[in-house]
């Protein structure tokens, strides 16, 4: 009945959210790009291994699931310190207090290095101290699943300190929370959340457990379960990543349309968020005790997290610390309950939005922003699929979102596509050589062979925008050794790897022999690419090519390329031929009109196909398929891309979804790499009609920005180029028109000027091609005009 009841809501709040709001075709994020990036960095993968603290639990066997225990302990200080950095771990998270003050809200994330280690945090907790007595404070929250998609559970809870002196030993005092019930009663998420949902009972509280006063004479002395870097937890990998963001308690956009309020009847109440956020909700209420009252999403009814809150005596408050996302969030509150507060926490991954795209054209506008906010909202512990169904790091969905990163965030979210990487190839088994496609994963396991492939061509592109060269060490025997997996028939085509899951894209009438050897061509090329880099010899992988190539030239026919597995062309297909050289400029003028009529791809597979009509510079094509395939989803309220292109089959937020974002700053204002960590890169415009775009592209080497405006008869060019960079620009030119930089006439009757750091590299079809190379960050102007 709970069950039912549970669905119930979650329906009736999916229904709520859906006619809550109405069309938003200007979503815009608001925020401002930071005046400096974050440095690169590399992920520290060494584990810790000299570790003295204890890992602590109250006396139980520690295997029992979704436990939350309370853990103080007091220490007296002569002097309070100028730095101590404190080390932590938790199976599963932990929230920390000193003297009452809260030190890090949700810390730890989810087991996985390897399958049988775990991470640690490190905290600077100095500010936090003071001379005379200080005490600690943790909340540890233990999931104990099996099965998961996103953590491996080590199947015993435990909980470390280590600052200086200060160590968890069996000298702290535990208690298990018991307002936080384990029962049947609470909206349970779908299997593949290693969370559990939150079932408080406010009757059952322990008090003002955290505060430096409260009495714990009562509770029990902690017991050891071995020293850090013990079974089962394993070793203690670094985190990697930042703590996560914390952006304190908000209103709602229409928080005051209920403060104040009493119920009378029990009240569905649906509170806005400007955007789809990962938070954790809150209220403030007076009500009699044993009022029930349900929190969930839009998203709940596709099994993700939900809240159940059962009221004590009094004015009372509570935050349901296990967080879920949402554009919307519904109360279920009963009668006779006032409400005093109702709010929000918006917690998330630290990285600063560093990117920008605008045009005149607000559809494409929408699209960059909504792509972002997708991005955004997709990122915690790891990259996600979604942040409500799965929270999995599936890794065709990682390679996309790693992608938009470099045209939309700072270098730290470069450390969380690292840390997948460090994952996935330490969930290797050395007997097999896969490359396991959901990493880390409890009690399942995927290999989507196509998606893998493709990562190990995402490897390539994060070399191309980092200029990481010790990355490329790094995956380089790991991609060879799972390419051997597959064997060429005689027919000079692979044979079918089917993997754990026969899965080539969402999208229908997928050709997939086609699609195969397109992406098995375009890893082999990406290893021949690392190999060049590396100095290494990389054995057969040409020969490989040149048999695939032939083998691919068969599947060509007048009307692009097709197998026998389809009796049409297939876009993605044919795409993919383009991304990975395969096809012939001669043929691109078929693949063309392939990709103009034929929309098969889902909105994962649409990226490649955006790309490929972009190199194939049929700009106007993409931009016209982009608008017509994403036209419902700009015009949605839903602040975030689908998984799907109805919002009803799928997640309402999928950052696979968001590879316009990187077309619209690659290739629509023209600013790639062309040598790795953006030693050169290019400014290529694609105007061809009057417009004004602006651009900031976050590189390795700085801040790259660009603005380009075309009228019927001119065309400007700002530029910013970094420090350390050569910049290659195209500057848009017709016949008789004359160039100027920053006021100097550069090109006129085709004849080139000479202009301190510039130097003339050609005049291409409607471009002037020109090359500065920069000892300081450089302002560029450029006219065309008549």
């Amino acid at each position: 009945m709970n069950k039912v009841i549970s669905f119930l809501m979650a329906a009736l709040a999916f229904i709520s959210a859906w006619f809550s709001g109405g069309k938003q075709p200007g979503f815009q994020n608001e925020y401002a790009v930071p005046e400096t990036l974050a440095p690169y960095t590399q992920l520290d993968t060494a584990p810790k291994t000299d570790w003295t603290a204890k890992v602590i639990w109250d006396g139980s066997d520690g295997n029992e699931e979704n436990v939350w225990m309370c853990f103080r302990k007091t220490v007296e200080l002569a002097k309070a310190p100028e730095a101590l950095t404190a080390y932590l771990f938790a199976d599963s998270r932990y929230w920390l207090y000193i003297n009452g003050e809260p030190v890090v809200f949700e810390g730890s994330v989810k087991r996985g290095p390897t399958a049988d280690d775990s991470y640690y945090d490190a905290v600077e907790i100095a500010p936090y101290l003071k001379p005379g007595k200080n005490v600690i404070a943790a909340l540890v929250w233990y999931w104990g699943k099996d099965v998961s998609f996103s953590s491996t559970d080590s199947g015993k809870a435990g909980f470390l300190f280590e600052a200086g002196a200060i160590l968890s030993d069996q000298s702290w005092k535990v208690c298990r929370n018991t307002a936080y019930r384990n029962d049947s009663k609470a909206v349970t998420p779908n299997y593949r959340l290693p969370e559990s949902g939150i079932y408080y009972d406010a009757r059952q509280e322990l008090g003002d457990w955290t505060a430096p006063d409260f009495d714990d004479s009562a509770w029990e002395n902690a017991t050891e379960n071995g020293t850090g870097g013990c079974a089962p937890w394993g070793q203690l990998y670094p985190r990697g990543i930042p703590l996560l963001r914390d952006d304190g308690l908000k209103d709602y956009e229409n928080s005051d349309k209920y403060t104040g309020r009493k119920t009378k009847i029990k009240r569905i109440l649906t509170l806005d968020l400007p955007y789809n956020a990962q938070c954790t909700p809150y209220l403030k209420i007076e009500a009699k005790a044993g009022k029930k009252i349900r929190i969930v999403t839009e998203n709940t009814w596709i099994g993700a997290v939900s809240d159940l809150y059962i009221t004590k005596a009094g004015e009372q408050e509570f935050e349901a610390l296990g967080w879920f996302n949402g554009q919307h969030i519904t109360y279920v509150i009963p009668a006779g309950v006032k409400i005093l507060e109702l709010k929000y926490r918006e917690t998330g991954y630290d990285t600063a939005f560093s990117g920008s795209f605008e045009s005149e054209n607000d559809q494409l506008n929408t699209l960059w922003q909504k792509s972002l906010r997708t991005l955004y909202v997709t990122m915690r512990d790891n990259f996600m699929d979604c942040p409500d169904r799965e929270r999995a790091q599936w890794w065709g969905d990682v390679t996309n979102e790693m992608a938009m990163s470099m045209y939309a965030l700072d270098a730290n979210a470069y450390l969380l596509y690292q840390k997948g990487v460090a994952s996935m190839l330490g969930h290797i088994d050395p007997e097999t050589n896969i490359l396991q496609t959901v990493v880390p994963i409890g009690g399942r396991f995927f290999e989507l062979p196509v998606q893998q492939l493709a990562g190990i061509c995402g490897f390539w592109t994060y070399y191309l925008y980092t200029g990481d060269r010790d990355f490329l060490s790094q995956v380089y025997d790991a991609s060879v050794n799972y390419v051997n997996l597959w064997t060429i028939g005689d027919d000079h085509l692979v044979e079918h790897r089917t993997g754990s899951w026969d899965w080539m894209d969402w999208g229908k009438k997928a050709d997939m022999t086609a699609i195969e050897n397109a992406w098995y061509y375009y890893a082999l090329s990406t290893i021949q690419n690392m190999a060049a880099v590396l100095g290494k010899n990389s054995g057969d992988v040409a020969a490989r090519m040149a048999e695939i190539k032939t083998g691919y030239a068969s599947l060509w026919t007048d009307r692009g390329y097709c197998s026998a597995d389809v009796r049409r062309p297939d876009d993605r297909a044919n795409a993919l031929a383009v991304v990975s050289g395969l096809a012939k400029e001669a043929q691109y003028d078929v693949i063309t009109s392939v990709l103009t009529k034929t929309k098969h791809a889902s909105p994962y597979m649409e990226f490649y196909v955006l790309e490929a009509l972009c190199q194939m510079e049929q700009y106007d094509a993409a931009k016209s398929r982009m608008l017509d395939r994403y036209e419902k989803m700009i015009q949605a309220d839903d602040t975030t891309l689908w998984e799907k292109w109805s919002k009803l089959t799928g997640t309402r937020n999928h950052a696979w979804s968001g590879g316009p974002l990187v077309i619209m700053s690659k290739y629509f204002a023209g600013v790639r790499p062309t040598e790795a960590g953006y030693d050169t890169f290019i400014i290529k415009p694609q105007l061809t009609e009057p417009d004004t775009v602006n651009c900031v592209v976050p590189s390795v080497k700085g801040y790259i920005r660009v603005t380009e405006r075309k009228t019927d008869d001119s065309f400007t060019l700002d530029a910013t180029v970094p420090k350390g960079a050569t910049a290659i620009i195209y500057v848009p030119y017709t016949d008789g028109q004359t160039v100027k930089l920053d006021g100097q006439v550069i090109y006129q009757n085709d004849q080139f000027e000479e202009a301190d750091g510039v130097a003339f590299v050609e005049a291409a079809g409607s471009f002037i091609v020109l090359s500065v190379k920069t000892a300081a960050e450089t302002q560029l102007h450029f006219e065309a005009t008549n």
